[in-house]
């Protein structure tokens, strides 16, 4: 990193001018050096901002031509050229093929002193490599989280997040474990190969392989004696020192991490368990629950949601689950009731319970039923549970292994609970199979008639144009299914008990996969 050329000259007590190259100011100088050699080519690096007041310079302009073509070709960031002492003013030879080569060149008046510049270039580098160290400080808390959190997979998230590359986590065989962005492949194996060789990096130091890939930095990931695999950034830039640090720092912290038993991954997982059954049965407070889930990174600013996985090992499940929410950084609040797999998910939790059910069904055997509640606040959790476990029984039924979302069962509720279906198909029984009976004998459409009368609220005229017949014809209708069931059709509740019944009916009501409809097809 080094400073911009655009605010060296935005700094007014300097007094530069910009007479060349304006379109490259954007280019960052990396040192400020003053030289008067007629050739200072073989004392430059690169990236220097070259001040001059050109004492040396040839006096013929094909000379200062040349001069100024060996300074572009040297690499130089930028000339400055103090006027008022050799020259009065910068020559036009020298303005002209500095133009021609791209080349910044900045002129200096008398007043300012070159000392000036070159300490308003090393404060600013100064503050830069601050910056750099308290933002690497930073980077480094959000990793440290990160991996509290998601393991190596948001490790290397993070990483490449901050650094703006490509990183993978790739094991002793070279296979990789983590990847960002997603499905990121990973270097050539020429360049492995390269990164593999004895001394090419060991766990204080990393490999560095500059190819058509660009730079490709490898650290290893170790403990000790005991290698893990190897951590490797992808860019087509130079890697800087907070890069680096960076890097260091995510490589040990997935070393921890591959050390960290795993059985204390599993009481983690446990003592979230026994939290959620709490939160569930509704003995802690919402505030409880508040400070507790914070503090173990899982946001709860948007409110909360439940995900239930019916069918198959619910411990299965819950695996699987606990993998895939690492991978998004999140920690698991998962157990186990009734024989389904229940997850604790943030906000309306829709997203994650897509990828946990896409997951869980390339994983398991037999494939799970997925049901999600609707969103809530910390204090109506075990509602949050009572939804998702209908959703669940709703996916189960249709005999379809998509997530139900509880919010999508507005008005099928009591057709799709397996708890009152039954009851349901009971009540259509007796109410509806008269009138069923009745239209096989007579060539009659009183269930239709009834379906159409319910649905618009009693309202004749309505309800006879959906039927096709005049209102008269539908009155008739209507005074025959009432004196087949002997039921006051003015009453609210019988009205609603006959709705629920035709809703049950197996009839034509009835979908493919045993579900019922509630409306008229």
């Amino acid at each position: 990193m080094g400073v911009s050329l655009n605010w060296l000259t935005r700094r007014h007590e300097l007094g530069l001018t910009v007479l060349a190259g304006r379109s490259a100011l954007d280019r960052e100088v990396m040192w400020a050096h003053s030289i008067e050699l007629a050739d200072p080519t073989p004392w430059l690096s690169g990236g220097e901002l070259l001040l001059t007041t050109g004492l040396r310079l040839p006096g013929t302009p094909a000379g200062q031509r040349a001069y100024v073509a060996r300074l572009a070709g040297a690499g130089v960031a930028a000339v400055a050229f103090g006027t008022g002492l050799s020259h009065a003013q910068v020559p036009a030879a020298v303005v002209e093929a500095a133009e021609e080569a791209g080349l910044p060149l900045l002129e200096v008046p008398l007043p300012t002193p070159f000392v000036a510049i070159t300490k308003a270039v090393m404060e600013r580098l100064a503050e830069q490599s601050y910056e750099g160290v308290v933002r690497a400080s930073r980077i480094q808390l959000r990793m440290t989280r990160a991996a509290l959190r998601g393991a190596a997979r948001a490790v290397v998230r993070e990483l490449a997040a901050s650094t703006g590359t490509q990183v993978l986590y790739m094991d002793g065989a070279g296979a990789v474990r983590a990847s960002h962005p997603p499905g990121s492949a990973g270097p050539e194996p020429v360049v492995l190969a390269e990164l593999r060789a004895p001394g090419a990096g060991d766990g204080a130091s990393a490999a560095v392989s500059t190819g058509p890939q660009g730079s490709v930095v490898a650290q290893q990931v170790r403990v000790g004696p005991r290698a893990h695999g190897r951590l490797v950034l992808v860019t087509g830039r130079e890697l800087t020192a907070v890069d680096h640090l960076l890097l260091g720092h995510a490589a040990s912290l997935i070393a921890l991490h591959e050390e960290k038993p795993l059985r204390l991954m599993d009481e983690q997982h446990h003592v979230n368990g026994l939290f959620l059954r709490m939160l569930l049965d509704g003995t802690v407070s919402a505030p409880t629950a508040h400070g507790h889930l914070t503090e173990a990174g899982f946001p709860v600013r948007d409110g909360i949601s439940v995900l239930v996985l019916r069918g198959g090992s619910p411990r299965r499940a819950l695996d699987a689950a606990g993998s895939d929410l690492a991978e998004r950084g999140l920690p698991r609040f998962g157990t186990v009731r009734d024989g389904c797999a229940v997850l604790l998910l943030p906000g309306d939790g829709s997203v994650q319970a897509r990828a946990l059910t896409d997951g869980a069904a390339a994983r398991l055997r037999p494939r799970p039923h997925a049901g999600l509640s609707d969103r809530h606040g910390l204090d109506a959790v075990p509602q949050a549970l009572r939804e998702a476990a209908n959703a669940a029984a709703v996916a189960e039924a249709r005999s379809g292994h998509e997530l139900v979302p509880f919010a999508s069962l507005a008005g099928q509720i009591l057709v799709t609970a397996p708890e009152t279906r039954g009851l349901l198909r009971e009540l259509s029984a007796v109410r509806i199979a008269p009138l069923a009976d009745y239209d096989r004998q007579h060539g009659t459409d009183l269930i239709a008639s009834l379906r159409a009368f319910l649905e618009h609220h009693g309202q004749w005229g309505a309800a006879a144009t959906s039927l096709g017949v005049h209102r008269h014809t539908l009155r008739s209708r209507v005074d025959r299914i009432h004196a087949l069931l002997d039921v006051d059709l003015d009453s609210a509740h019988v009205r609603a008990e006959l709705l629920l019944a035709l809703s049950a009916w197996p009839g034509e009501n009835a979908d493919a996969d045993g579900a019922v409809r509630t409306s008229r097809p």
